[in-house]
């Protein structure tokens, strides 16, 4: 009879458990075998994890992106419908300044090219009306692009209807924009749809409310000008300067170191850079802002639709297609009274070539 098995048979016998991992002394050894089937890893070598924290959804920040954008697009519009209607009621208070003869004057608008007549005033003092200091028909045909500007001498010797002979600036002091307009269609043969007036005065807010503007002076200026009952000394050196409001004021007006010729270019050179800086990108952007300090500055019976149409036209105008022209002649003293006497033969093809300018009838 077999003697039983004794205890450290059966421990023979049995097959010893292996260990799982202790044959690895790295972590990142036992992390590269790979685990049998059942088996889990040590806890010291389990994959890392990232901290725990709540992850916000992708559509929660786009929800709130979109929104950020609705709210500002709706300040914009808000700010947008505010400018648009100071603009509006700074219009309709313009157009209620208008003299209602000069809105009989006017000739009816049936469509092509507009023709508005600005007229540029100052009053002195012991003055009892207000002078034309500038007078300028400006050309506009939207649907050819183009914008022409006629400057009129200011003490161009022409007929006052109820006045005899005299300057075709006294016609204002006379009979306001009615009396005129009346004068300068006669003049010139030109039918006016618009009237703009604009008192010196608020000249100098509607150029700082652009930012200034820049011109290339193109010769030196020693001259005097006049503040209330007296006169100062006004320089001005050649070449690009930046000018603020009473300084390009002052630049348009100063004649006494040239002629009235010379001064109408110095205003039409003005008018050129005063569009350009109402066009740059910036005032675009805040011409609803800014439009209302231009509007309350001078009376006019166009309307805001008239007002933007005109800015538009003014944007889409190439450089090319904006042209200039002062009606010709010579200044000569009659009576002790210094006029300039027109040269009609010049002017009937100055004329012809102004109303052609613009490509329309």
């Amino acid at each position: 009879m077999a003697p039983p098995p004794s205890h450290f048979a059966k421990l023979e016998e049995e097959p010893k458990p292996e260990k799982l991992y202790t044959k690895y002394r790295s972590s990142r050894l036992r992390r590269s075998q790979p685990l049998r089937s059942g088996d889990e890893p040590p806890s010291d070598i389990r994959p890392e994890s990232k901290p725990v924290g709540r992850r916000r959804p992708r559509r929660s920040r786009r929800r709130k992106i979109v929104l950020a954008l609705l709210v500002l697009l709706a300040l914009l519009l808000l700010a947008a419908a505010i400018s648009f209607w100071r603009l509006d009621r700074a219009v309709a208070a313009s157009n209620g300044k208008v003299d209602p003869q000069a809105l009989k004057a006017l000739a009816p608008y049936s469509g092509g090219p507009e023709n508005i007549l600005f007229i540029g005033s100052d009053k002195r003092p012991g003055d009892k009306a207000s002078r034309a200091d500038t007078l300028l028909i400006m050309r506009v045909d939207g649907g050819t692009k183009s914008i022409s500007q006629l400057s009129i001498p200011r003490d161009s010797l022409t007929d006052i209807p109820g006045y005899g002979q005299g300057k075709v600036n006294s016609a204002y002091s006379y009979g306001g924009a009615a009396l005129e307009i009346k004068v300068v269609e006669q003049l010139t043969g030109i039918p006016i749809h618009h009237v703009v007036e604009m008192d010196f005065s608020g000249f100098p807010a509607i150029v700082d409310s652009l930012g200034g503007v820049d011109i290339n002076v193109p010769g030196t200026i020693d001259s005097k000008y006049p503040q209330g009952l007296s006169w100062t000394e006004v320089h001005f050196d050649k070449g690009p300067q930046h000018m603020d409001g009473n300084r390009a004021l002052v630049y348009v007006r100063v004649r006494y170191s040239d002629d009235d010729f010379h001064r109408m270019a110095r205003q039409q050179q003005f008018m050129q850079a005063l569009e350009q800086k109402a066009a740059s990108p910036w005032n675009i952007i805040q011409l609803p802002l800014i439009a209302p300090t231009i509007v309350d500055n001078m009376v006019t019976d166009m309307s805001m639709t008239d007002l933007l149409r005109l800015g538009w036209d003014k944007l889409r105008t190439p450089s090319g297609r904006n042209k200039k022209f002062v009606l010709a002649g010579a200044p000569q003293m009659i009576d002790g009274v210094d006029f300039v006497v027109l040269d009609e033969n010049q002017n009937q093809q100055l004329l012809t070539d102004f109303l052609a300018s613009t490509g329309g009838s």
